[in-house]
């Protein structure tokens, strides 16, 4: 039993971390001014954050950022 026990530890333990969702955010070069998506926080310096959260896919942040009037550009 005791091998069971820990045999299921350790299975739950490598297999959790990959069960994590990834984020996505949407964020602007604050010289360019060139929106993209990014997976890690904006530190506010290199990148600025656009909105107030993450996404939980590339698909959500991708319509979040054809939707911010900010993102829009001439020609686009």
């Amino acid at each position: 039993m005791r091998k069971l026990l820990v045999t299921a530890v350790l299975v739950l333990n490598f297999s959790v971390p990959s069960l994590a969702a990834d984020e996505f955010y949407v964020a602007q070069d604050p010289v360019a001014k060139d929106c993209q998506i990014v997976k890690e926080k904006p530190d506010g310096k290199t990148l600025v954050m656009l909105g107030t959260s993450s996404y939980p896919s590339r698909d959500a942040a991708k319509a979040a950022k054809k939707a911010n009037p900010e993102c829009k550009r001439a020609g686009d």
